[in-house]
């Protein structure tokens, strides 16, 4: 697969996951639907998502450790500890407050987040570095698939009335997406990382529910996703200097570093 054919199939599954969401959007603005009907809307949507790319891996055969759904074994615990500094990540956004008001829209909120934590790594994650990693090393991979993750937030717009929240939705995103591909390609395991998906855009929607204490938190936030990404970028780029030294001179120049084990 050349280098873009193998941008455009990533584009391509990036626009399948994300006509999900603009589909339910779409639909919960034309019938007008409340808050918590909203949610479990959007909760339906994403997780039928869930099943192509798994259905894909079936039919085509790809193993699930391909696209990093590989469990933690005694082999990778050492690797999960990437996972700890995450933690750091959730503090400003759990200490910005939760608003418990509508426990129904609670529920419905977190469930529709774990949808998207699952969903979106499995896709961005699993299936399109897996693509991009056929013709790129981790390094190119790490921009391109979060170039691919931040933009298509850009789908906002189409059901948010507010430029500067789509503006704002686009930018987490990049922070995210370069936070967390840094974090799959070093641990070659997403399955954390769809459980703290989850919980980052729970906490996410509490903070724009909550008053001044969601400016704080967002300035927090980001400042500790900027550092630990620097830091998790200063590994992988360790990572690939260990893979590449593996290789002979010739095979270091033939082909890109493998993303999976």
């Amino acid at each position: 697969m050349t280098k873009s054919r193998s941008v455009l199939s990533a584009t391509l599954w990036a626009v399948i996951v994300i006509a999900f969401p603009v589909a339910s959007g779409i639909i919960t603005v034309a019938t007008k639907a409340d808050p918590t009907a909203t949610r479990l809307i959007q909760a339906a949507f994403i997780y039928t998502s869930i099943s192509i790319p798994l259905i894909y891996c079936k039919v085509k055969k790809i193993p699930l450790k391909e696209i990093f759904l590989a469990g933690i074994d005694k082999a990778g615990v050492r690797t999960c500890w990437y996972y700890l500094p995450l933690i750091a990540v959730l503090v400003p956004m759990i200490v910005g407050g939760v608003v418990l008001s509508n426990p129904a829209h609670v529920w419905a909120t977190l469930v529709f987040t774990i949808g998207v934590g699952i969903a979106e790594e499995l896709y961005f994650r699993g299936i399109i570095l897996r693509v991009l990693g056929k013709s790129f090393g981790p390094l190119p991979v790490v921009f391109i698939s979060v170039v691919i993750f931040g933009t298509s937030h850009a789908s906002g717009a189409f059901v948010e009335k507010s430029a500067a929240l789509v503006l704002l939705s686009m930018l987490n995103a990049f922070l995210f997406g370069w936070v967390a591909t840094e974090t799959a390609l070093i641990t070659k395991n997403i399955i954390p990382l769809m459980l703290f998906h989850a919980l980052f855009d729970f906490f996410t929607y509490q903070i724009l529910a909550t008053g001044e204490a969601r400016i704080i938190a967002y300035a927090v936030r980001g400042t500790l996703m900027t550092i630990l990404g620097v830091y998790l970028l200063l590994k992988l780029r360790r990572r690939v200097r260990e893979d590449a030294e593996g290789l002979t001179v010739g095979e270091a120049g033939q082909r890109p570093l493998p993303l999976v084990a």
